[in-house]
Formats: C-alpha cells, structure tokens, sequence
C-alpha cells in the first residue's frame, strides 16, 4: 500500500531541513520518496496544502499507569507523592493482577494513554508501567509504536508491592520473548529493562538488568538525579553520586538511556557525555513536583544526546509534546536568563531525532528509507498564522489539537483527528468507568499514609 501527501506547505524533513512545497511518498511502512511534484500510481493521496507535515513526535518517558491518576494531588514532592497516590493505586493494581489475573485496568490506562498521544503526534513512547500484557495489547489493537521498559524494583517500596526476585525476573524475560520486535505484532514494540532508580533498585539487580540488556541487545533505562532525596540517599549508602555510582557499576554506555538528570554534576556531565549516553528532560513534571531544573543547555552544549518526554500523568498532567517543547524551551531561557542558550530547533530534534534514538527506531526524520511515523499539523489557525519560521511555530505555538493525521508503520492511525483503528469512544468509556474506582479504592488501601502503614509494610 502507498500514500503520497501532496500540496504541503512545508515538509519539516528534521531540524535541520524544512522544505517548502515538498511531496511524501509512503510505501510499505517507509518512506520511498521525499520532493516536490512527487506522483505514484495508486497511491492513497492525502491532501496537505495549508498544512505541514512533520516527524512523528517521540515521547521518550512516560508512566502511561498515570493516565489514571491525573489530577491527583498536585501539592506534594516526588516522595510524598510515592506514599499518599503511587503506593495505594499500586497495591489496587497488583490485587486486581497478582490476585485476580485481571488485566483489565492495564489495558485501559494503556488505551487511554496511546489515544492521548495519538491525537498530538506522537508516534511513540517509552513507557515505564507496571507492567502485564494488557499494556501492549492495547498498543498492538490501535497500531502504536512503544517500547516497553519493563519496571524493576526489589528495594524500598512496602513489601506487599515487590514480586519475589526469583518471579520477577523470570517474568521479565518473559515479556522480552513474547513481545520484543515480535513478528505478531510487526515488530511495533520492543522491549527494554527498567530498574527504576539507584534506591528502587539494589546493585545485583541493576547488575542483572545490565547483563541481560547485553546479552539481548536491549536498552537499559533508568531514573538517575531526578530529586535531591535520590542524590542524598544514594551518597549516603555509596559515598557517590548516582551517576558515579551507576558508572562505577559499569551499566553507563552507548544503551543506557538516563531519565531526568536534574541534579548532575560538572564530573557527571562529561561521564554522561564520554560514555555515550542519552539524557531525557522531563521538564513539566519537574516543575510541577518542585524537583528542579535539569541544566539541558549545558548538557547539549558539551555534546550529550538528551530527548524529551512528558513523564506521567500524575506529575504533568497530559502527555502533550507540543506543550513538552514549549515547556523545556522557556523553562531553560529563564534558568539561564538568556533566551539564546536554547532555540526551537535544539528542542524540535530533542521531540525528534533524539527522542527515535532514546527509543532505539529507525524513525524521527523524514528521509528515504526511515519508518513512516509522521503527523500532519493544520497550519490555518488563529494561533498560528502568520508563520515567519515554522520550527519556531510549532514550538511555541502550535497545540496537540492542531495534528489533523498520524501515521504509524506506514498506516493512518487517526485521519480527521478521528481513530480508524479502535472505537475511542469506548476507549473514553472504559477510562471512565475504571478511573474514578480505582482512586476511591486506594484511599482505602492498608498502605495509605492514613491508614498507618506506608513503606513500613
């Protein structure tokens, strides 16, 4: 099957290249053919004049279990936050799987969360979850493209919410035989390993992850200086900073994918930086949960790869990469108090380029021979006219809802901002029905700070 968009005002082919009047041609699930006055017998033509056609956005970091928990208690740190939301919807969630096999909630958080993402461009994400099958089935039946970075903790959190480590990491590996690049499912979803922090994670697992990430070609993902509570506890125990502690372990390298990198030091910098490593800014949930300001400007000056992501739902509230780009732009000018140590184009490629790197796809361009995940942005709005540089447009100005088409393996997955693959309505219903039960049980869980017990149990 080919598609060929004609007529587009410009073709954002990367950061670095926006090409007026240009053409795409789709065959297969990959670009053939990039240019003007392209043609193609029996094509499916879809018409993009007044509009611009860009790299599908990748969210390299999120927590889509989130979707469910929006809006709840924006007043309190990332600790905080763990004991009186994360740890009683945990407890809840695993009942519902570890107990009762149902997967269910897994399945509409997932949804919910790809329907969001969808309808803004984004084309893929990394997502950290509490993982069970459902998650990427719902990824599967509406044709997204996802890495699954399968959480590990063994530390910390209260006891009734640790798998034995035995269970754990066999179900791990499970995940990775039945879902990385699998055939059944086209090869959309890949698998990578999560050890979640230094303090979630003790040092033989992160060892183990590392290992097994080596030993199948998978990446390693992982919270590293997000908070000062992570720095504190982990110089406490190691003497280190966390990313001296991780390099010391010998896991930081071209496949060690760092999310946040708030509290880094100069030292820390260039291990980052020599190791190969690439950074994801957060810079919503930073703000929102007062961790602080990552120093991206830095980061990019010295050489480092960093993407962008949303991070959960809870700590953002939405999994917008347009307000994402818009965000990590102003929030770096004011840091810095010079607007000139950042521009559209470095955030542009950290949504693109970067974010398909930190994702492990051939995609975030649009050149011959890439995957064809691609948006379409209707450029004939209020907010956005007149368009003097169309980088700097979609940055500070374009919204989520101005995506009109997205295209994912070379398949439209929402034309018309409406889904051809699922009914999303039902989507919407299921989130709707689940949600609110699953935040009213975690106030009744036995880990709930009001109940008495929180990581003590």
């Amino acid at each position: 099957m080919s598609i060929l968009i004609k007529h587009a005002d410009f073709v954002v082919q990367s950061a670095d290249s926006v090409k007026p009047g240009w053409d795409v041609l789709i065959e297969g699930n990959r670009i053939a053919a990039v240019g003007p006055d392209l043609t193609a017998e029996g094509a499916d033509v879809i018409d993009a004049a007044g509009k611009v056609v860009i790299p599908g956005l990748m969210n390299a970091h999120t927590h889509l279990y989130q979707t469910l928990l929006r809006g709840v208690r924006d007043d309190v740190s990332l600790v905080d936050w763990c004991e009186h939301v994360l740890f009683p919807a945990a407890d809840v969630i695993h009942q519902n799987h570890w107990k009762q096999g149902d997967e269910t909630l897994g399945y509409c958080w997932s949804a919910l969360g790809v329907l969001e993402m969808i309808k803004g461009g984004t084309t893929c994400c990394a997502n950290m979850d509490m993982t069970m099958d459902s998650v990427y089935e719902a990824w599967a039946d509406i044709g997204f493209r996802g890495v699954a970075t399968v959480t590990l903790v063994d530390q910390w959190l209260p006891g009734r919410l640790r798998r034995d480590p035995d269970l754990l990491r066999a179900e791990t590996l499970g995940y990775v035989e039945r879902w990385h690049l699998s055939p059944a499912h086209n090869g959309r979803i890949q698998v990578a390993l999560a050890p979640s922090t230094p303090f979630l994670a003790s040092e033989d697992l992160i060892l183990w992850a590392h290992r097994q990430c080596t030993d199948l070609g998978l990446d390693l993902h992982m919270h590293v200086a997000e908070t000062e509570y992570e720095v504190a506890s982990v110089q406490d125990s190691t003497g280190l900073t966390p990313v001296q502690f991780l390099d010391s372990l010998g896991v930081i390298n071209d496949h060690f994918i760092a999310v946040h990198c708030v509290h880094v030091t100069d030292e820390d910098i260039e291990t980052l930086k020599i190791r190969g490593a690439i950074v994801v800014h957060n810079p919503k949930s930073n703000m929102k949960i007062g961790s602080g300001i990552a120093p991206i400007a830095r980061l990019l000056a010295e050489g480092v790869d960093v993407a962008l992501a949303t991070d959960g739902s809870s700590s953002n509230d939405l999994l917008d990469m347009f307000e994402e780009m818009r965000a990590a732009a102003l929030l770096q000018s004011v840091a810095a108090k010079d607007p000139s140590v950042i521009s559209a184009t470095d955030v542009f490629r950290m949504a693109t380029e970067t974010g398909a790197k930190a994702c492990g796809i051939d995609a975030g361009t649009i050149q011959p021979g890439r995957l064809a995940d691609l948006a379409i942005v209707n450029l004939q709005k209020p907010h956005l006219e007149p368009i003097h540089d169309v980088l700097s447009t979609l940055v500070y100005c374009a919204k989520a809802a101005d995506v009109e088409t997205t295209i994912i393996d070379g398949r439209v997955v929402m034309d018309d901002r409406e889904l051809t693959t699922v009914d999303e309505r039902e989507i919407l219903r299921l989130a709707q029905e689940l949600g609110p039960g699953l935040y009213e049980r975690s106030l009744h869980s036995t880990l709930h700070p009001e109940k008495g017990k929180g990581l003590n149990e």
